[in-house]
Parts: structure tokens; sequence; C-alpha cells
């Protein structure tokens, strides 16, 4: 749960942007330390349990202990990824497999986020790509397909660089 909160620290307060570029690795690098793909998957939920709750914490008054199931039941949401990143960056890792990684796991990772962003789950929060919003050099692809496509280009980085 403490490296899949890692990313909660580009959002404001602290706002360290530029943390999101590399801040999703070791999760990944847990999630491929796996010994099967389904411990991949629970290790991804785990740490994305983790990142809601890091998120989430100022409900912690009005929603008790609540908030830790909401986070529980969400960070299920990113199940598949971490499925999908253990089989794709557990060894032995070649460069097509690695190259697949930098489509899939940023695909798997918006649709995960698209789905949380329901607004009978709460609405858009804490999307990753939400964390470059004072970047001008983000705003390009703001600007082409939004928060989602921001979200998309920042995990597929994480991803190279775990694959590296």
């Amino acid at each position: 749960m403490v490296v899949g909160a890692l990313p909660a620290l580009a959002f404001p307060a602290p706002s360290w942007w530029w943390l999101a570029w590399f801040g999703v690795v070791p999760l990944l690098l847990l999630v491929r330390a796996a010994p099967t793909a389904l411990e991949g998957g629970v290790r991804a939920w785990c740490g994305m349990a983790g990142y809601v709750l890091t998120n989430q914490y100022w409900l912690l008054p009005s929603a008790g202990p609540l908030l830790v199931a909401l986070a529980a039941l969400l960070g299920a949401l990113w199940l598949p990824w971490g499925w999908a990143a253990h089989r794709l960056l557990s060894s032995p890792v070649t460069i097509r497999r690695t190259l697949a990684a930098v489509v899939v796991l940023p695909s798997a990772w918006v649709l995960a986020e698209a789905v949380r962003s329901w607004p009978s789950l709460g609405g858009p929060w804490a999307l990753l790509g939400a964390s470059q919003w004072n970047q001008p050099a983000m705003l390009a692809s703001a600007s082409l397909g939004g928060v989602w496509l921001t979200s998309f280009v920042i995990v597929a980085v994480n991803a190279a660089i775990a694959g590296m």
C-alpha cells in the first residue's frame, strides 16, 4: 500500500508533479516480481487501495472506517492492470513485450480511472493526469485528449522505465 501511495504525492500538498513521471515504477516492479500473474493483480490492488486512501485522507473524519472499505473496493479496479503488468513485464523481458506494456498498461490504467470517475463513485478525483495541471508542456496532450490522454502518457512513461 505504501508503494502505491507514492504517486499521490504528485497532487497538491505537496504538489510534486514531477513524481508522477516515475512514481508508478516501484509498484510496477513490485507487481513484476510477483510469483504469479494473479499475485501481481493482488499487489496492484493493494497498491492502488493505498493510492485511493492517500488521496482521500480528508474523508477520514466523516467516513471513518468506511474509507478503508472504499479504498479496497476502488483499488480492485486495478486487478486487471496488475495482471497485465505481470504478464508483460516479468522475465524474460523483451523489446516486444515492453512495447506492448507501453500500450496495454496505460490503456488499462485509463479504463480503471474512467470507471472510478463515474458520478456514483464520487466523480473524477485524483486522476493521474490531473497532477500535471500546471505544466505547460502537458497542456498539449490535455488539449487533444483531456486528462485521459495525459494519464495515458504518464503511465506509458512509467511502463517504459519499468521495462528498461
